[in-house]
């Protein structure tokens, strides 16, 4: 079984995931979500978020 790493924050409603974009998008589907090849490559780009974007590495099983 495969596994990726994205980038999620919680919400309301679910999770979000950051899209694969330059800037900062958030998206609710994960098939539109960044992967990340290391949980510290994730782990780092969460961390580079604004503080009000508090988000986190999280693998998903594809």
């Amino acid at each position: 079984m495969a596994t990726s790493i994205v980038v999620a924050r919680t919400r309301l409603d679910g999770l979000e995931y950051l899209a694969d974009d330059a800037k900062v998008v958030w998206t609710n589907a994960s098939q539109s979500a960044a992967r990340f090849e290391t949980l510290r490559d994730a782990t780092r780009a969460a961390m580079r978020l604004p503080s009000n974007m508090r988000a986190f590495a999280l693998p998903l099983s594809a």
